[in-house]
């Protein structure tokens, strides 16, 4: 399972009220309507509980999309 499988996977968990599209590349906090200020800070954390990683203070005020996360994960 590569890491947009696993993020996909994490987006379904965390909002599981809301329809998660299949391809996530561009999405953007917002996209999804629980994909609020909390449900950021959710996304990450379970994101880094997933990948057994952990953002930096300014990493994490600043992810607002999938592609930054991305970016930061390779």
């Amino acid at each position: 399972m590569n890491n947009l499988d696993k993020i996909h996977k994490i987006l379904r968990e965390v909002f599981p009220k809301d329809e998660i599209p299949d391809d996530i590349t561009n999405l953007s906090m917002g996209d999804i309507p629980g994909w609020d200020s909390l449900g950021n800070f959710n996304l990450i954390l379970a994101i880094e509980s997933e990948f057994d990683i952990r953002f930096t203070m300014d990493q994490t005020s600043e992810i607002k999309s999938i592609t930054q996360i991305t970016e930061l994960l390779d």
